[in-house]
């Protein structure tokens, strides 16, 4: 194998490196997850599971904020929802669609919401969704 950086083709697609003096390999993701890890890495986890809890991931998923102004009295994107609102939206992954509480905008049309609907264990306690991945919850009174 050639001793310089690059990309070997074995039947698959491996991707070679330098570690120190060693040669390491491993398969190349595909592009979607490519992408989804890299907009996770951008702006940290994009779900939040109860054993994440005290957690670094748990740390790094709630820490985030934005300097921008948002709820009530924001404006575009940042101004759609409010600390508490109650929204519905199809659970990341799935064609369920569940009912969540705003927690706070993190920018860049990024919300975490938490999910309060009764859901599997499995599934996520909060997630960061975009602005048009959600709506208000409208409820109609009984007559």
């Amino acid at each position: 194998m050639a001793a310089s950086r690059g990309a070997a083709m074995l039947g698959i697609c491996l991707a070679v490196w330098v570690a120190g003096e060693a040669w390491m390999m491993r398969p190349l993701p595909g592009r979607s997850q490519r992408l989804a890890r890299r907009a996770e890495e951008s702006n940290g986890p994009r779900m939040y599971y109860q054993e994440d809890r005290g957690t670094p991931k748990g740390g790094a998923f709630w820490g985030r904020s934005t300097e921008e102004k948002w709820g009530e009295f924001a404006s575009g994107e940042a101004g759609r929802f409010d600390k508490d609102d109650l929204v519905q939206a199809v659970y990341p992954g799935s064609q369920e669609v569940y009912c969540a509480q705003v927690m706070k905008y993190i920018g860049s049309g990024d919300w975490i919401v938490m999910w309060v609907d009764d859901m599997p264990e499995d599934f996520a306690k909060a997630s960061v969704l975009k602005t048009d991945e959600m709506e208000h919850v409208r409820i109609s009174p009984v007559t």
